[in-house]
C-alpha cells in the first residue's frame, strides 16, 4: 500500500479546503492539481488552477480572483502545517554562466534564468483551452 507524506496529505487537504471555499464563485475552477519536490524542499511546489477559457481565466485575473485564489491557498496551507518560509523568495546557489538558449526571446532567458536560481512554491493558473492549443491537450507534455 502506497503511503502519501505529510506534506502530500497538507497539500490536498489544503487545496480541496480553497477549492470548497469558493465553489460558487465565477469563473468555475475547471481542475486543479499540485506536483513538486516538496518532500525534499518545501519550496518545490507547484499547485495549479485551471478555468476552461482563455477568456475566463483573464476576467479571474482582472476581477481579483487570481489574487484571492493565490492568498487563500497559501493561507490555508500554512494553517495546515505547511511551511510558511516556502512561500519567501529562497535564492538558490545555481551556476549559470554554462547555459546557453536555443531559441525565445530575451525575456524568456531572463525568467528561466531567474527560475534556476530562485526559488518559492507557487501557486500558478492557466486554461484548458491554453493546453489545448499549445500542447494538444497533453498535460505532460504542458507542464514539463
Amino acid at each position: 500500500m502506497f503511503l502519501f507524506s505529510k506534506r502530500n496529505r497538507i497539500i490536498k487537504k489544503a487545496v480541496e479546503k480553497t477549492v470548497k471555499e469558493v465553489e460558487g464563485r465565477t469563473p468555475k475552477i475547471y481542475e486543479h492539481f499540485f506536483y513538486g519536490l516538496f518532500d525534499q524542499a518545501p519550496q518545490y511546489l507547484v499547485v495549479w488552477y485551471l478555468f476552461e477559457t482563455d477568456l475566463e481565466l483573464e476576467e479571474a485575473k482582472e476581477s481579483g480572483f487570481c489574487n484571492e485564489l493565490e492568498k487563500l491557498t497559501i493561507e490555508n496551507l500554512v494553517s495546515l502545517g505547511y511551511p510558511k518560509e516556502a512561500f519567501e523568495l529562497t535564492k538558490m546557489d545555481v551556476p549559470t554562466n554554462k547555459i546557453t538558449f536555443q531559441g525565445g526571446t530575451a525575456e524568456d532567458h531572463e525568467r528561466i534564468l531567474f527560475s534556476l536560481t530562485n526559488r518559492k512554491a507557487m501557486v500558478s493558473f492557466t486554461t484548458k483551452e491554453d493546453i489545448d492549443k499549445k500542447a494538444n491537450g497533453d498535460y505532460h507534455l504542458y507542464f514539463q
